[in-house]
């Protein structure tokens, strides 16, 4: 035998399973097909009734150009409150797409379409809404807000109409109305009006009403709005777009929404503008005051200051008058110096003779003048007193003058020194009074430098302000919309829902699925056995043969055999007598013990047990059939040996020859002898368990090629544990749809633990028109895989033959 456990049997046994799932579906769709389709069909008109009851859904899209509060021109009064250091309130850019979903917003829309209170027709299974296309208009005239109600008016003439609202008990009453007239219900007042679309045709036609509260009205369109963005950096495009009942209420809404938006903002504008100016103008006036005042604190310093104009101007002036009498200062000093050294030598003139200098340096013109007269004076003594002497009275008169002349000039130098010290002293004074002056001044300006400064800040703000209010009174004038309209509403006029044909597609396909699926969860909740694919992963003992369940025609024999040798039974047990063969082993002599069991009674072990011993008969093999059910004994019964010696008899040592007892059947049954079960034994088990069975199945295998042991059902009984230990292969028989899968788990255990040898399984009375067995032309499929080559390439051949 192949090892069930290796990997390429594990791989075999998934992809058997599978493939079944797959041909499970295809066998479905096959033996159900009429149900399906009858399901499919169902679906559809299901669907289609349902598309039917849908209201009409339409979309509208408009695409607006959002004005950022960053870069709007217009919006100049908020960013003049951030630069002037206070919290405007600007909304940014992405705020704004959730403006325009506010509930504020939508609520002035209502108000203002009146789209709280619609009017439908009833059209086949919809109700179509009458937007702006209503023959009659419904004025509420008293009643709650909150209120919600629904009227059906029935136009009846020019002047008369039929009013039908629910009342408490469920039911509709009616009330007779006249246009324009005030009819009163129990939960309001209202009149109703003729439109412009009343034309004759309307009547007897019924007009639904159905009235809301404007809030509950306004966050229905708000859940029908998308606001979306482009995923665009720094993009300020915003797509919206609305779904209604009526495409021109989409398109109406959506461009009303936009106007209300765009009136709000335009006003917010406004108002933060005047509060700008208001601001603006508060401040100003407080700073222009503040500023008289330090104008005048800085004046009456500068008074009392002696500051002229400023203190860097005054200790400017100051600073140049010092400099100036430094330098007068220094030239008066000079001259004193130069007056000096004159007097020294008109000094020593008067003792050595001689010509004096006229280039003095003073700026006395008189004593340059005289000392020139000196020196003509002394030019004419030398000449004079060269040729006469120094005693001449010329000589001594011209001696005379010099000395007058010195003596002049050195009193007019005394009086210009005089003249210089005073001069000097007086510059000196001022220079010093100038000097604590400037020390002054610059004390001053520490004292002055703060008040300045203030007047500086006061008077930047101040004009900053003046500024602002000039930018401000500009954007109050051109104040523009936050949203500018790059489209307006638009988008077709066909409905975007319910989309009939998808639903008719998807009804179809849904009702044929579910119908499908219903199939396959009845099978999937069946954990019974129901073929071969059912046992992977419970048990990996080989299936040697499947048998279909008997027709009407089979079930009524009273024999357990199948007479007819062209039926699919004959050829489904033929197949199993070959793979029967095939697992024998081949002995040295002799033939082999077959047991044939069952989980319980009522699988067909007996019919298998006849039918397999048939199948070896014609095969030309002699066959024994043995009933080793000793409380049961189906087999003698159904064969018709009640009464008869059989094998207890042998096994209480009755009978000493057991080819006595045993009964060869009538034609057409040749090469097969049975041995029924014989009295009823007092005790099966303990009868079985003595050597005398050991000894009467090896003669009888000397004697057969096959020895079939038709045995009780295993677990039940310990009979067939006894009876296996003696046996060759056992053929274990599983009725379709009777046992749990589950249970094959032990029965594997069994297998592996030799208690039943050679183990193979028989599934009976299988559904050939399902699972995996439509793809061969009787239904059903065969075992390959055990037996000789020359097996199993027959068995091939006979599987296209038959398919063919």
């Amino acid at each position: 035998m192949a090892d069930h456990n290796s990997p390429a049997h594990t791989t075999t046994e998934e992809a058997e399973e599978t493939s079944f799932s797959l041909e499970m579906i295809l066998a479905i769709l096959r033996r159900y097909w009429i149900i399906i389709i009858l399901s499919a069909l169902a679906g559809g008109a299901f669907a289609y009734y349902f598309a039917g009851k849908q209201g009409y859904v339409y979309q509208k899209t408009a695409s607006v150009m959002m004005r950022d509060s960053k870069t709007d021109p217009s919006a100049s009064s908020e960013r003049i409150m951030t630069e002037l250091g206070i919290d405007s309130g600007a909304a940014n850019l992405a705020n704004e797409s959730f403006i325009l979903k506010s509930t504020s917003l939508m609520i002035k829309v209502v108000e203002d379409l009146h789209t709280n209170v619609s009017y439908w027709q009833k059209k086949d299974f919809r109700e179509i809404d009458l937007y702006k296309s209503s023959p009659l208009l419904a004025v509420f005239e008293q009643i709650e807000e909150s209120r919600s109600c629904l009227l059906h008016v029935t136009p009846l003439d020019e002047r008369r109409f039929i009013l039908s609202y629910p009342s408490s008990t469920g039911d509709f009453s009616m009330q007779e109305g006249i246009y324009g007239e005030s009819v009163t219900l129990p939960f309001a007042v209202v009149s109703i009006h003729p439109t412009a679309q009343m034309t004759d045709d309307w009547n007897g036609k019924t007009v639904i009403v159905r009235r809301d509260s404007i809030l509950r009205t306004a966050s229905g369109q708000l859940a029908n709005l998308t606001v979306t963005r482009p995923d665009v950096k720094d993009s300020s495009l915003l797509e919206m777009s609305l779904t209604s009942s009526n495409p021109q209420k989409a398109a109406d809404v959506l461009n009303h929404l936009i106007r209300v938006y765009n009136q709000i903002s335009k006003d917010e504008k406004s108002e933060a503008a005047l509060k700008t100016k208001e601001f603006i103008q508060r401040r100003l006036k407080k700073l222009g005051t503040e500023l008289s005042k330090v104008d005048q604190k800085i004046t009456d310093f500068k008074m009392k200051s002696d500051i002229f104009k400023d203190t860097d101007t005054t200790m400017s002036a100051d600073f140049s008058t010092a400099q100036a009498l430094e330098k007068e200062i220094f030239d008066l000093e000079t001259q004193i110096k130069l007056a000096a050294s004159l007097a020294g030598t008109l000094e020593e003139a008067g003792r050595k003779e001689g010509l004096l200098s006229v280039d003095t340096g003073l700026t006395d013109p008189g004593i340059s003048k005289q000392l020139e007269i000196y020196n003509e004076a002394y030019l004419e003594y030398r000449k004079i007193a060269g040729s006469a002497g120094s005693q001449n009275p010329i000589t001594i008169g011209l001696r005379d003058k010099m000395n007058s002349i010195r003596t002049a000039a050195y009193k007019s130098l005394a009086n210009y020194r005089a003249n210089l010290d005073l001069k000097l002293k007086e510059l000196t004074n001022k220079r010093n009074s100038l000097a604590a002056r400037l020390e002054n001044t610059a004390t001053k300006e520490q004292e002055i430098t703060p008040l300045i400064r203030e007047h500086k800040v006061m008077e930047e703000l101040y004009l900053t302000l003046l500024s602002k209010e000039q930018e401000n009174d500009l954007a109050l004038a051109i104040a523009k919309p936050s949203a500018k309209v790059l489209e307006t509403a638009h988008g077709p006029d066909a409905p975007i829902s319910p989309q009939t044909t998808q639903y008719l597609a998807a009804g179809t396909l849904g009702g044929a699925v579910i119908c499908i699926f219903a199939f396959i969860g009845v099978r999937m909740m069946n954990n019974k056995l129901m073929n071969k694919h059912d046992l992977a992963g419970k048990s990996h003992q080989p299936v040697i043969g499947e048998l279909p369940g008997l027709s009407k025609k089979e079930r009524k024999q009273a024999i357990p055999f199948v007479l007819d040798d062209h039926s699919i039974m004959a050829e489904c047990l033929h197949i199993l007598r070959n793979n029967v063969d095939s697992m024998l082993p081949k002995p040295a002599r002799g033939g082999h013990v077959i047991l044939v069991t069952s989980t319980m009674t009522g699988e067909g072990k007996t019919f298998v047990s006849a039918n397999l011993a048939a199948a070896f008969a014609k095969a030309g093999k002699r066959t024994l059939l043995i009933d080793g059910d000793l409380r049961k004994f189906s087999l003698t019964r159904l064969l018709g040996g009640r009464g008869r010696k059989g094998i207890t008899n042998l096994l209480l040592n009755q009978v000493d020859d057991p080819s006595s007892i045993i009964h060869p059947l009538e034609h057409p049954f040749r090469n097969i002898d049975v041995l029924y079960s014989g009295s009823v034994a007092p005790n099966p088990v303990t009868l079985l368990s003595t050597a005398k069975l050991a000894q009467l199945l090896e003669i009888q295998k000397q004697q057969y090629d096959a020895v079939i042991i038709d045995a009780p059902p295993y677990g039940i009984l310990a009979d067939t544990d006894i009876l296996a230990s003696e046996s060759d292969i056992t053929l274990y028989t599983v009725r379709s749809g009777k046992i749990d899968k589950r249970y094959f788990t032990q029965v594997q255990h069994l297998a592996d633990s030799g208690k039943l040898p050679n183990l193979a399984y028989i599934i009976n009375d299988v559904d050939f028109k399902s699972a995996s067995y439509s793809h061969y032309g009787y239904g059903y499929g065969y075992h390959y895989g055990y037996g000789s080559k020359e097996i199993q390439e027959s068995l091939k051949a006979q599987d296209k033959k038959e398919i063919h």
